[in-house]
């Protein structure tokens, strides 16, 4: 899918952030996208701006928490363009909370809006994707395959949004490729402020983006580029950064050995 001309980008949570920087990109390739989140005054905002830019941008007002906007989103996609090429799942929200204060609500809120999103717009749009061969994407994060002081919530959903990524592997149509991105934190402007209401009984570590993981911010527009070219090679996950994989294989062998590792640059953060 290298030659993005005519493809039809739907890209979920895209009124701001890093859903709208994806969507302008698959654009900037040649895609028509549909941007789609809640906040019509900020879709229509994103949209303007990216038709100043010379941009195929279009947008679908939607809550991927209900059911019946998901489908009426997707029927109105198809009415209009007649196919769905990708599906981007980009909504998502993370916290900041001691895990012996976090109730089953908070857990069910961050499971609703991380997983549950992903899993109901997937399956409603799967049919579309098999028809055209295309791909779904989901955007997870470092913490789909590890854990981290402070966010257990926020963690345990993305884990289950990783094992609905595998089972996709292994069961979808077999003309449906799958990317799971497990992301670090990306640069933002407001990154220093996001928690600081939500985390201020916590350490200040809990405060900094990631809740304090040693990394460095990630470029967005360097992220977006790195998701379009993975879904040109149809690859199946994107971990970014790349040599993360050796603390999650580390902690796949030797689970003690991993969570040692985890404390002791939780305390250092």
């Amino acid at each position: 899918m290298a030659n993005w001309k005519n493809k039809i980008v739907v890209v979920t949570g895209a009124s701001d952030g890093l859903g709208k920087a994806l969507g302008f990109e698959f654009a900037a390739r040649g895609a028509q996208t549909i941007l789609l989140a809640r906040n019509e005054e900020k879709l229509s905002a994103a949209v303007d701006f990216g038709q100043g830019k010379g941009l195929a941008v279009d947008h679908v007002v939607a809550d991927v928490t209900n059911d019946a906007e998901v489908e009426a989103a997707i029927n109105h996609v198809i009415a209009k363009y007649q196919r769905i090429d990708v599906w981007v799942n980009c909504v998502g929200k993370s916290t900041r909370i001691r895990f012996e204060d976090c109730t089953v609500e908070k857990y069910r809120s961050l499971i609703e809006i991380n997983f549950y999103s992903a899993v109901r717009c997937t399956l409603a749009v799967l049919e579309h994707l098999s028809a055209s061969s295309g791909q779904v994407v989901n955007i997870g994060s470092l913490a789909s395959k590890t854990g981290w002081p402070n966010v257990a919530p926020y963690s345990v959903s993305k884990h289950a949004l990783s094992a609905f990524c595998h089972q996709i592997r292994l069961e979808g149509p077999a003309n449906v490729n799958c990317l799971h991105v497990c992301t670090g934190p990306i640069r933002r402007d407001d990154a220093g402020a996001r928690y600081q209401e939500e985390a201020a009984s916590l350490d200040e570590v809990a405060k900094q983006p990631g809740a304090g993981v040693k990394l460095k911010g990630i470029d967005p527009q360097w992220l977006v580029a790195k998701i379009v070219r993975s879904c040109e090679r149809r690859k199946s996950e994107l971990i970014v950064p790349g040599y993360s994989r050796l603390l999650f294989a580390i902690s796949q062998l030797s689970p003690a050995l991993g969570d040692f590792l985890l404390r002791r640059a939780a305390k250092k953060s």
